[in-house]
């Protein structure tokens, strides 16, 4: 056997494993999913309502759809099917196969860019935003209509995009301090015998 096919043969075991188990989880995992597959969007419009979080939210939306795309682009050039389609054992759970293909998994992909955003811009929230993304991305093994693989690859994908998107909004942030005409520390010095105040 080969080593790909080690892989292969491990990550259908996985998966065979992680199908429907724990039973009483299924409405649970069925719920994450549902919220994983974009429509926890929604709860980003406040947040692009608001001035003061417009810019920010709107780079992490920008973050999710870079990454929607990216995944859409190698979904078409591997061309995997769904474990759901492919292996007799594996029907979904609940859940009506969603067709196309699997490799990675657009649910891991967008949760944990999500994810590697919010906690690098607000670290606090780290552990409950990386939770979530963990528990949507397997909800797709968990109904298998992913490979374990699927959701590995697609969460190394959307933490890389999400860190990216982090990392550049903090840029142009300082670069727009720049150009608004943020005084340095010397011209916010007060003048001898003055009060620093503007006259």
């Amino acid at each position: 056997m080969s080593l790909l096919d080690g892989i292969l043969a491990a990550d259908e075991a996985v998966l065979r494993a992680a199908r429907g188990s724990p039973a009483w989880a299924t409405p649970l995992f069925v719920v994450i999913t549902f919220i994983g597959g974009g429509w926890g969007m929604l709860a980003l419009v406040p947040f692009l309502a608001r001035e003061a979080t417009r810019a920010t939210t709107a780079r992490l939306v920008a973050a999710l759809v870079a990454t929607s795309a990216l995944v859409s682009t190698v979904k078409a050039l591997v061309g995997r099917v769904r474990p759901c389609d492919a292996l007799a054992a594996c029907e979904p759970v609940f859940i009506a196969s969603p067709g196309g293909h699997s490799f990675p998994s657009g649910h891991a992909a967008g949760s944990f860019a999500f994810a590697a955003f919010v906690a690098s811009v607000r670290p606090a929230f780290a552990v409950p935003v990386f939770v979530f993304a963990a528990l949507v991305a397997w909800s797709r093994c968990f109904l298998a209509v992913h490979y374990p693989s699927d959701i590995l690859v697609g969460a190394l994908l959307g933490t890389s995009i999400g860190l990216v998107a982090a990392r550049l909004r903090g840029r142009l942030d300082l670069k727009g301090s720049s150009r608004s005409g943020t005084r340095s520390p010397a011209s916010s010095r007060p003048a001898p015998g003055g009060t620093g105040t503007p006259d």
